[in-house]
């Protein structure tokens, strides 16, 4: 069994549901494919993106994305009762939302291990990924969650990354007899954010910045969760959130990001590698990381 990994698949989006339906329907009969978030703010589009990667891969496994939250065309009184619905359907579904393992004990096996997160923002905590910006807006008035996301006025969410970090107490109080790949919606490091050698190399001199205002690091992820990740012991470790697919090795761990994201973000070659489908991340005949290069 292979595994694979995708993110922000926005199924939402007319041709992001083509590229989708035009995976293959025998390939990957036999793999696993992490999805790290951002499939659509609907239930509906949800469930039948859902089932459609469910009769291409024998196993999906999920984490909630910030799109995944929003309370956009539901009924759902605020953003935690529209998380406990998401489970709901994922057990229906018989999608994977807890850790699994891959692979027969006889050739060279993994644990997947999903964890729940969310992002600090620099007034939140300390773990924030804030880096400043020169010329940015101190506010955040482009970013749709602040209209779209909706917490319970308790003092648990007064720090919804909290809440989200201390569910995945299961995950990490557990021993693992293989190696460990995680993943997560949000981003655990801010180096992360940053594009490497090779795509400012594709991108030329002459990009520019197109949101400067906009300081993306001010809702990235938190380092809290890179915490918890090394507590795992994993060797990788799959994220989404921003849109662009890189990879990076720091002491020991590898980020990885493979994100589908918005068809005017491919338009223009922002999405290093998509156009050759999920990003096989895992072969358990062999027991390693594939194309860890790709992106980096």
């Amino acid at each position: 069994m292979r595994i694979f990994a995708l993110s922000d698949l926005h199924a939402d989006f007319a041709e992001n549901r083509r590229w989708l339906q035009q995976l293959s329907a025998d390939d990957f009969q036999h793999d696993c494919l992490i999805v790290a978030g951002d499939v659509s703010h609907r239930l509906d589009l949800m469930a039948s993106t859902f089932q459609l990667l469910s009769d291409r891969f024998a196993r999906i496994c999920f984490v909630a994305g910030n799109h995944d939250l929003w309370l956009r065309d539901n009924n759902c009184t605020d953003s935690r009762e529209k998380f406990d619905r998401l489970l709901h359907l994922c057990a229906e579904l018989h999608i994977c939302t807890d850790p699994i393992k891959i692979g027969s004990d006889d050739a060279c096996p993994v644990w997947v291990v999903p964890l729940d997160a969310w992002y600090d923002r620099p007034e939140d905590s300390a773990d924030s990924l804030y880096v400043a910006k020169n010329g940015e807006a101190p506010g955040l008035r482009w970013w749709a969650d602040n209209r779209a996301i909706r917490w319970p006025a308790t003092a648990e969410f007064n720090r919804p990354a909290a809440w989200m970090l201390a569910r995945n107490a299961h995950a990490l109080n557990r021993r693992y007899d293989a190696p460990v790949v995680s993943f997560s919606h949000v981003l655990p490091r801010a180096e992360a954010m940053f594009p490497t050698p090779a795509e400012l190399a594709a991108w030329g001199p002459d990009v520019q910045d197109p949101t400067p205002r906009f300081n993306f690091s001010r809702v990235a992820g938190t380092s809290a969760l890179d915490r918890q990740i090394r507590g795992l012991g994993a060797q990788l470790h799959i994220y989404g959130h921003q849109h662009r697919n890189r990879t990076l090795t720091v002491a020991g761990v590898t980020y990885l990001s493979h994100c589908l994201g918005y068809p005017r973000e491919r338009a223009i070659d922002r999405l290093c590698g998509i156009e050759d489908g999920p990003r096989p991340v895992w072969d358990s005949l062999r027991g390693n990381l594939l194309n860890a290069a790709q992106c980096a």
